[in-house]
């Protein structure tokens, strides 16, 4: 064997590792053009969100559907239970779109506050400020729009970064996995799967 074929040899076996490493993590499918990433994969990106979103308290999968976010603006903390339905990847930035499972919760220890928060609910009809919500995100209805520079979450760069900008991914999260559906179908050479399994600190 050449020394060529040597090393194309020993580049394939590597992928070949690489995949089956990540195989319990994520569950892919190039027909359906459908990848699942599972739990652990789904808390390393709740991780990545708490460390860089300005006032995100935690970032957590809810056992059915969703997850759920703690946010923390003028000692009121609102927790928000949604779940996200539509990813688009631009050049510089993410743009989400989550749809609110149930209406926003607050809580707070300040007697001043509980009676603002009631009145609040009473005058105002429970809506929340966007002035109260990190920078780049915003509610209207039951949906909360959210920009994110590109380079914030590495994860899904290290997915997708084969796409071109402007795709759309669709998303979906039951039970703590994310199933995502995108335009194009993918295949694992399509992933930065030493990245992946160095992130997951399987490597």
């Amino acid at each position: 064997m050449g020394v060529f074929n040597k090393i194309t040899a020993t580049f394939q076996e590597s992928r070949q590792f690489l995949k089956k490493s990540l195989e319990e993590y994520i569950l892919f499918s190039s027909e359906a053009k459908q990848l699942t990433l599972k739990k652990p994969i789904v808390l390393l990106l709740c991780q990545q969100a708490e460390s860089r979103v300005e006032q995100l308290i935690s970032l957590k999968p809810d056992t059915d559907e969703g997850l759920i976010a703690t946010i923390e603006y003028n000692k009121i903390q609102v927790k928000l239970h949604f779940t996200p339905e539509k990813i688009t990847l631009n050049e510089d930035c993410i743009e989400g779109v989550l749809s609110l499972l149930k209406p926003p919760q607050f809580d707070t220890e300040s007697i001043v506050y509980r009676y603002l928060i009631a009145g609040w609910k009473t005058f105002l009809g429970g809506k929340l400020p966007n002035g109260a919500l990190p920078k780049d995100v915003r509610i209207e209805n039951n949906k909360v729009y959210y920009t994110l520079p590109r380079n914030q979450l590495q994860l899904l760069e290290d997915f997708f970064h084969s796409l071109e900008n402007g795709s759309a991914l669709i998303t979906n999260l039951k039970q703590g996995d994310l199933t995502i559906e995108t335009s194009v179908a993918l295949s694992w050479n399509n992933f930065k799967l030493k990245n992946i399994l160095q992130l997951l600190n399987l490597k």
